[in-house]
């Protein structure tokens, strides 16, 4: 399960999702084919959405992610949320990017991150979005989250063994990890388009 989170930072994120992307007007597959031209990624992602997602393939694989794990979301901070609960909604939440990253070479059978893979492939992202992503920007994302979290939930603690607690520690720091790096890429490639068609273009408009 660690190595199944730890996996799906960069995948997760590049997910196609229903929402708009940063004041473009471009839907996250339109966004996503700019920034991941000429990568490695932007032949693996589509066959692996389709061998993951499409209907054929999606028969006896369950629902969406997320399909009944969000167990009392909306109860607030006050609820200590069993372990058993917590870790079924962490399987739940990410078994679609768990397939996906099979498909891509990112994780092994076992769960193991491939870190040679994923390295390899983010070396070919265009350079523009590579200068946006950022090891210590993470760590400082993941740090101050985990300090908010820890604040938040301290009363939560006592619910739990030791061995439980270190558990949940490291699977939250993934869990940080996977959000921040999101944050991160999807700003990375904003500035990306910005800076190499938005801003060429309203420049054009003007000579």
């Amino acid at each position: 399960m660690k190595a199944f989170i730890i996996a799906l930072i960069f995948a997760s994120a590049l997910a196609y999702e229903e929402e708009e992307d940063g004041g473009y007007c471009l839907s996250h597959e339109a966004t996503g084919a700019i920034c991941l031209q000429g990568s490695t990624l932007a032949d693996k992602l589509p066959q692996a959405f389709y061998a993951c997602f499409s209907d054929s393939n999606r028969r006896g694989k369950g629902g969406k992610r997320g399909k009944g794990g969000k167990k009392g979301g909306k109860q607030g901070a006050d609820t200590c949320h069993s372990f058993d609960d917590i870790m079924q909604w962490v399987e739940e939440e990410f078994t679609d990017d768990g397939c996906v990253l099979k498909q891509i070479g990112w994780m092994d059978a076992e769960g193991n991150h491939l870190e040679e893979a994923i390295h390899a492939d983010l070396a070919t992202l265009p350079e523009g979005v590579q200068a946006g992503l950022s090891e210590d920007g993470v760590a400082e994302c993941v740090s101050s989250m985990m300090a908010e979290g820890a604040e938040k939930y301290a009363h939560c603690e006592a619910a739990y063994t030791e061995q439980e607690g270190a558990v949940l520690m490291d699977v939250f720091t993934k869990i940080a990890g996977y959000k921040c790096f999101m944050g991160q890429l999807k700003e990375a490639c904003g500035t990306f388009i910005d800076t190499e068609y938005v801003e060429p273009l309203i420049m054009s408009l003007y000579n």
